[in-house]
């Protein structure tokens, strides 16, 4: 049995469900919106695409104050943002504290693993600002030895003084060390590990990969040697979830973020993050849904 000395794990849809809280989050943000600006909600949810769809991520924290609904008001973004900004924020904030969860015994296998001293490293396709936030509001900054990220998006002119004094006084930095990596490294290219094992010294063949998408994260796994383990339970996500992500999401963002529920089966798979810990003492499984797949396909 190989020695593994550390586990990798992508973040969304591994650690937590992204589209159980991104999509009440945002569909608050923009209730709140209709209620502030008085604007038809189609008019800002599709203002809101185009930001999303230019920063190829739902996650771009001020694309409120760039999209064309701040044009009319852009003379003044003091009063903007007191009486449109700061309701949006506060009703996605409401929102996320109330759905944004880890997945179940992930803090606890977490620490299993560090306790049996191997590292665990976080390598995800997400923005800085976004991934740092999530590990601290989940209280998961801690259980980390290091945090791998796509670049962090810059602070925009138009932004709150508050925001700003927060951000260079580092008040959404996570205790855990966070490394910027290239935005081309976005899985499935294995540049991203690739840094981790040179940062960590280690051999693919001594770690341990966990993601959710077969067609981005298992490749990375197998490029670099490491052992791939299928987080399947990431992929299951409601018709209604993935149809209402779709109305503010543009395709290929959702695609980014979302696993395509129909895609391609990895021999090593889980139910259970929990699991993990399993696999490190040697157990190796395909969870049985292949069949459950086919019987709903011939329907």
């Amino acid at each position: 049995m190989p020695r593994y000395r550390a586990v990798v794990t992508d973040l969304d849809n591994t650690l937590y469900p992204w589209v159980d809280f991104i999509v009440p989050a945002l569909e608050a943000m923009v209730d709140s919106l209709v209620a502030t600006t008085a604007l038809p909600r189609v008019r800002i949810v599709q203002s809101l695409k185009a930001v999303y769809s230019k920063y190829e991520s739902n996650e771009y924290p001020f694309a409120i104050q760039e999209s064309e609904i701040f044009r009319p008001y852009e003379a003044d973004f003091d009063s903007f943002n007191a009486l449109v900004l700061e309701p949006a924020r506060h009703a996605f904030a409401t929102a996320r504290d109330r759905y944004l969860q880890p997945y179940p015994l992930v803090r606890e296998t977490l620490d299993r693993i560090r306790g049996r001293g191997l590292r665990v490293v976080g390598l995800t396709d997400a923005p800085r600002n976004a991934a740092e936030l999530r590990l601290k509001h989940l209280k998961l900054d801690g259980h980390f030895d290091a945090l791998y990220t796509l670049p962090r998006f810059p602070l925009p002119e138009n932004v709150a003084a508050e925001i700003r004094r927060k951000e260079e006084a580092g008040h959404y930095r996570s205790r855990t060390p966070v490394f910027e990596l290239p935005r081309e490294a976005e899985k499935p290219d294995a540049s991203g590990l690739r840094k981790i094992l040179a940062d960590l010294g280690l051999d693919g063949r001594e770690v341990l990969y966990v993601g959710d998408n077969v067609k981005k994260d298992m490749p990375v796994a197998e490029a670099c040697g490491a052992l791939g383990v299928w987080a399947e339970y990431g992929t299951y996500v409601s018709k209604e979830y993935r149809d209402r992500l779709a109305v503010i999401s543009a395709k290929k963002v959702t695609q980014r973020h979302v696993a395509d529920e129909s895609q391609a089966r990895w021999p090593l798979a889980i139910s259970s993050f929990a699991q993990v810990l399993d696999i490190l003492d040697g157990a190796t499984w395909s969870a049985p849904r292949a069949a459950a797949r086919r019987g709903k396909g011939a329907r």
